[in-house]
């Protein structure tokens, strides 16, 4: 059972980025698997296409493993900054989808605000 627990301890280093990253509800930004390809890819990593829970953590292991985290964490805030901007635009497009859309750009700041302070741990 103790081993286990340190197995479980080791997996969930990133959980809570993870589970806020994959949840449209709570980052306001919907990743694909396409997308974190994407970034993977911009940051020198091959990653083959599968779900995304499993490519997020395969990002987030072999980043840390190239000494790339930092990198990773930075292409994922421009990632957000870009569908943030994407969202201001339909906000001013379609006035009577603003509430919903300001509430989406407030769970991406607070993303993006979770990512800076990762990009910080990480650093010491």
């Amino acid at each position: 059972m103790k081993q286990g627990r340190k197995h479980e301890d080791r997996q969930s280093e990133y959980e809570t980025l993870e589970k806020q990253l994959l949840s449209l509800f709570h980052s306001g930004i919907y990743i694909s698997s396409f997308d974190i390809i994407k970034i993977g890819k911009t940051i020198g990593l091959d990653m083959p296409f599968k779900d995304r829970d499993v490519l997020l953590k395969s990002l987030f292991s072999q980043a840390k493993k190239e000494d790339k985290f930092q990198e990773a964490l930075r292409q994922l805030g421009l990632f957000l900054k870009e569908r943030a901007n994407a969202y201001t635009v339909l906000g001013n497009e379609y006035p009577h989808a603003r509430p919903l859309i300001s509430s989406w750009l407030q769970k991406a700041k607070a993303t993006d605000s979770l990512l800076k302070r990762e990009m910080a741990r990480d650093i010491y």
